[in-house]
């Protein structure tokens, strides 16, 4: 005796199924990976930002402490900041750190923007 199911289904994945899912997943992923990508480069502006603001405001106390000074000794500038001098997060030195009469500027980031 032979059973016969008249209404036998396969239920299997065809290819083109598995391709649409594999393409959503890859779309997926590429639009997580761009927006992780852009708000940690925004981290990073608004990090060197900050950190040039700090390096700002040790002048400004460095020429009230020093008022006949054009330059900034850089080891007595040092005792300024509780963990020395900031630096970008690109690990780049920043541009006019020992210039009191010019503003400091980051060669990656360029310089302080007042309209944030």
């Amino acid at each position: 005796m032979q059973l016969v199911f008249k209404d036998s289904h396969k239920t299997a994945i065809t290819l083109v199924e598995l391709l649409v899912v594999l393409v959503i997943i890859a779309l997926v992923a590429g639009a997580v990976t761009f927006a992780v990508a852009n708000s940690l480069q925004k981290q990073q502006i608004k990090e060197c930002q900050t950190n040039m603001l700090i390096i700002e405001s040790a002048k400004d106390e460095y020429a009230r402490d020093h008022p006949s000074a054009t330059q900034i000794d850089p080891n007595e500038f040092k005792n300024y900041f509780h963990f020395g001098i900031p630096q970008c997060s690109l690990h780049q030195a920043y541009q006019n750190v020992d210039q009191l009469n010019a503003k400091v500027n980051c060669p990656v980031h360029g310089e302080i923007k007042t309209d944030q």
